[in-house]
């Protein structure tokens, strides 16, 4: 599959995941109201975290010296993939908490000794190895039925 074309297919796949997280985890922010008033909150942090899987994509892409990298992910590179997902989640809650980005309510489950959300840190865990991975698996087979659509016409 060309490079440019599992760009984009991680990126759909990758926003699809986030805005929904993004929303559900919504609640367990201080000042969340309703679906409506944060939409658009949880549409600009989808976009950080969609450029924060292209940059992990790049980083490994550039280490490996291979931008095609996803087609041979292994089990190795998943949970390598997940455990810098929990890095950059550690490092932006922080970040975004020291300088009063954001808070937490009460129902936010607080991971001890880092006392930062569990859910954001799941988050970037999860969705950052599990979006490489649905890119690996779902892009040739729609790639695969496009071109056989356009054959056909």
């Amino acid at each position: 599959m060309k490079i440019g074309r599992q760009i984009i297919f991680l990126s759909l796949i990758a926003f699809i995941l986030h805005i929904v997280w993004e929303n559900v985890q919504a609640p367990l922010f201080q000042g969340y109201a309703s679906f409506s008033q944060h939409f658009f909150v949880c549409l600009i942090s989808t976009v950080g975290d969609v450029i924060i899987t292209l940059f992990v994509y790049s980083i490994v892409g550039l280490l490996k010296n291979d931008f095609s990298w996803i087609v041979t992910l292994n089990k190795k590179d998943i949970v390598a993939l997940a455990v810098i997902g929990f890095f950059i989640a550690v490092g932006i809650e922080w970040r975004a908490l020291l300088f009063g980005r954001w808070a937490y309510v009460d129902a936010m489950p607080i991971i001890p000794y880092l006392k930062i959300g569990l859910t954001p840190v799941l988050q970037m865990m999860f969705l950052l190895p599990v979006s490489i991975y649905l890119t690996k698996k779902l892009a040739p087979l729609i790639t695969k039925k496009y071109k056989a659509e356009s054959a056909i016409k």
